[in-house]
């Protein structure tokens, strides 16, 4: 039987030092989506993470950004927010996109706002823009907190 993974947990008294030094200590699996996408974590706080996805390598036939890119950003970063918000695993339940403008190259830009986070569902809005922070995406996600520290 495998181990869950552990979480370290945010405090909202927390002081920008302390965020980063998350932030750097993460380090994601090369083997998973979100390395083969180039999509990485920037800055975070209590109630939002930022992280960055490179255009290149995510394009669809037609030339432009994967609209399904975008979600994986967005799960990325409202996932990995909720589980170090919460101190524990979470799984995504619910989700919605909404694609405004493409984008055919550059880098998708990304900042998952806290709308509700409370002991067992977090809700994050994830506006992803580009270098002119013009609105690419909006995706709203729903998780579920399996467990709690």
């Amino acid at each position: 039987m495998s181990q869950s993974p552990t979480f370290p947990a945010l405090s909202p008294d927390m002081e920008e030092a302390e965020y980063a030094r998350l932030v750097d200590a993460w380090e994601i699996p090369s083997d998973t989506l979100v390395a083969r996408m180039g999509i990485e974590v920037a800055r975070l706080g209590w109630d939002w993470i930022e992280g960055t996805c490179p255009v290149a390598g995510n394009l669809q036939p037609a030339g432009l950004f994967h609209g399904g890119g975008y979600v994986v950003i967005a799960e990325t970063l409202a996932s990995m927010h909720a589980a170090v918000r919460s101190g524990a695993p979470v799984v995504g339940v619910d989700l919605n996109a909404t694609h405004l403008r493409s984008i055919t190259s550059g880098t998708v830009y990304a900042r998952a706002q806290v709308l509700h986070g409370g002991r067992r569902l977090f809700n994050h809005e994830v506006r992803m823009t580009d270098a002119d922070d013009r609105l690419l995406s909006i995706v709203r996600i729903s998780n579920m907190v399996l467990g709690s520290s």
